[in-house]
């Protein structure tokens, strides 16, 4: 001990007062602790507390320490680093101790610090502390991430609890922040309980962004144990949403039976600027006896001939660039209105079967120049040259189910026939049962619908007669 003392002193040369010379003398280190007594408390089994133990130098020369050693019965349970060089004149070193306890229960030992203080080359202290089982919570991963949603669609994933400690751990809380997005919901069960040291629960979530939600998709699950030293953990939710397209299928329309109509799906929109939009247009609605189909349905601004009066409606859905579908369809409403004071329609249910549809003025007769019908389909009734005051066959079928259209802007005064004769059945035998209806228009509104079975070709049938400016269909319902 001399030999490390002497080898680790200062030396101060001072001048001699008898004999004038030269004479070496020691200035050690003074070794002083500020407690004698280290108390860990409770520190769970696997785990480990550390303290800091305070060595000051009150001397004037540096003080260097040697090693530390433990004695006692719970010595293996605590251990100690020293601080790096010698601590200088004055100043202070911190020793670090720490307790892991191998298992539960009380651990004492007496800490035994040496230093090249001449007159105190040891300082002591009395360590100890206190094992206990208790379990450690662990969540992972703390960033959950579901990527690129689809609106309409859902995403899920899964967040691991775990306990990483050596006893049980009461699970006291699971549970979205407030915060969170509405879009995200867990799966699980979210009740307390207690969870045994070493096992893990999966907790899974989803997030399912619909029609109206908003970016972004952000949240945290949070997680509550009965753990003193990490008590609460969350984890971050994040997703990005993929809105989907809005289809807007333009404004609804009132026609003129025959018009051309262009529907107008321009309107339509990705709020994520994820174009081109592709386009998918149906007819979802028809009166009945029409056969008018969308033209170009696929594109932005398809076309429909009303064929008859009535109602029709289309329908859009649109698609953005990734392929995601507009959650809700828009539809437009066409309403075929004639134009005219007199509109008749004739429809029948055979493919096939080529009926004609007459329009005879008082006074006259069937093939007549004052019947309106295919082999005369302006016939001049009213002022001489005055198309606008005439009737018109505005459509002839002829290949099946019609319909036939008759318009007359301003009828002359008198009692009229309406009358259909069944041209062709366009079979060997003649013969085509086929249901005919005839509708009757006046000033736009519905005035009659008659209908009749035909069997055969070359069969005329009288509907009904008109009595203008009244307004009045009387039903006859003759076959000729």
């Amino acid at each position: 001990m001399r030999g490390f003392l002497a080898g680790l002193a200062a030396l101060a040369l001072l001048p001699g007062a008898a004999c004038n010379e030269d004479v070496l003398i020691e200035t050690p280190p003074v070794m002083q602790l500020g407690i004698d007594t280290l108390e860990f408390g409770a520190v769970a089994v696997g785990r480990q507390a550390i303290q800091e133990v305070v060595v000051q130098n009150a001397g004037a020369g540096p003080l260097r320490l040697g090693q530390v050693e433990f004695s006692g019965a719970g010595a293996a349970a605590f251990a100690a680093s020293l601080p790096e060089g010698d601590i200088p004149p004055t100043g202070q070193g911190r020793v670090a101790v720490s307790f892991a306890p191998p298992d539960i229960g009380r651990f004492s030992a007496v800490m035994t610090i040496q230093g090249n203080d001449p007159r105190r080359p040891t300082a002591a202290v009395a360590v100890g502390g206190d094992g206990y089982r208790q379990g450690a919570l662990q969540v992972e991963p703390d960033r959950l991430d579901f990527g690129r949603v689809d609106a309409g669609s859902s995403a899920t994933g899964t967040v691991l609890v775990s306990n990483v400690g050596n006893g049980d751990l009461l699970l006291t809380g699971i549970f979205l922040s407030a915060e969170t997005s509405p879009d995200f919901r867990l799966l699980s069960s979210t009740q307390p309980g207690e969870l045994p040291g070493g096992r893990s629960v999966s907790i899974r979530l989803a997030y399912s962004p619909g029609l109206d939600s908003l970016p972004p998709g952000a949240g945290r699950l949070v997680v509550e144990a009965a753990d003193p030293l990490n008590p609460r953990q969350e984890v971050a939710l994040l997703a990005e949403l993929n809105r989907a397209p809005v289809a807007d299928a333009g404004p609804d329309q009132q026609v003129d039976p025959l018009d051309t109509v262009v529907l107008d799906g321009t309107g339509s929109r990705d709020d994520d600027g994820d174009l081109p939009l592709t386009f998918s247009w149906s007819l979802t609605r028809r009166p009945e006896g029409s056969a008018s189909e969308l033209q170009g349905v696929d594109s932005t601004q398809p076309v429909l001939v009303p064929d008859v009066v009535g109602l029709y409606e289309a329908e859009l859905w649109v698609s953005d660039a990734t392929g995601l579908r507009s959650l809700l369809p828009d539809r437009v409403l066409v309403t075929a209105v004639p134009a005219e004071r007199l509109l008749v329609e004739l429809v029948w249910d055979s493919p096939i079967a080529d009926l004609d549809l007459h329009l005879v003025a008082p006074g006259g007769s069937p093939g007549s120049t004052l019947d309106c019908f295919y082999d005369n389909r302006r016939p001049d009734w009213g002022a001489a040259g005055d198309d606008s005051d005439d009737p018109q066959l505005k459509r002839d079928d002829y290949s099946g189910f019609g319909p036939e259209v008759i318009g007359y802007a301003d009828p002359i005064d008198g009692v009229y026939q309406l009358l259909v004769d069944y041209y062709a059945s366009h079979t060997p035998s003649g013969r085509e049962p086929t249901t005919a209806t005839l509708r009757v228009f006046v000033d736009g509104v519905l005035a009659a619908e008659i209908s009749r079975r035909l069997e055969e070709q070359g069969s005329r049938w009288l509907v009904a007669t008109l009595q203008w400016p009244e307004g009045i269909v009387v039903e006859q319902d003759v076959m000729e």
